[in-house]
C-alpha cells in the first residue's frame, strides 16, 4: 500500500467509525454526570442521551474528556484531513514533515507500520 492510500485507508476507516457512532445527528459529545450517583459520563445529548459512557472513580474524569474531545465531529474533521494530506504526497525519496505527521496518524489508525 503507499503511502497515498494509507492515508485515504484511514480516512475511510476513521470516517466509517465517526459516522457509526453518529445518533440523530448528533456529532459532539460532552461531559456530564449521572443525576443518582453523579458518575461522571459522556453523552451526545444532556436531555436524552442515545450515547453515554460511564466511568466509575472520579479520577478517570480525564478519560471522559478525552472521549468528548474526540466525538464523531473531530473523526470527521481528522479523516479529511487524511484525505486532504493524501492529495499532497507525491512519490520520492522524502516527503514534507506534514505528510510525515499525517503518515504517522494514519498508521496508528490502522494499527500498521511504515
Amino acid at each position: 500500500m503507499t503511502p497515498a492510500e494509507e492515508l485515504h485507508a484511514a480516512a475511510s476507516l476513521l470516517r466509517d467509525r465517526a459516522t457509526g457512532a453518529i445518533h440523530e445527528d448528533r456529532r459532539t459529545w460532552a461531559t456530564g454526570q449521572t443525576l443518582g450517583s453523579k458518575s461522571p459520563v459522556v453523552v451526545d445529548d444532556q436531555e436524552q442521551p442515545s450515547v453515554f459512557i460511564e466511568t466509575y472513580a472520579a479520577r478517570l474524569e480525564a478519560v471522559n474528556r478525552y472521549l468528548a474531545l474526540l466525538g464523531p465531529a473531530t473523526g470527521l474533521a481528522l479523516a479529511d484531513w487524511l484525505d486532504t494530506m493524501a492529495s499532497y504526497y507525491t512519490p520520492g525519496p522524502t516527503h514534507p514533515t506534514y505528510v510525515v505527521h499525517a503518515l504517522a496518524v494514519a498508521r496508528e489508525i490502522l494499527g500498521s507500520q511504515p
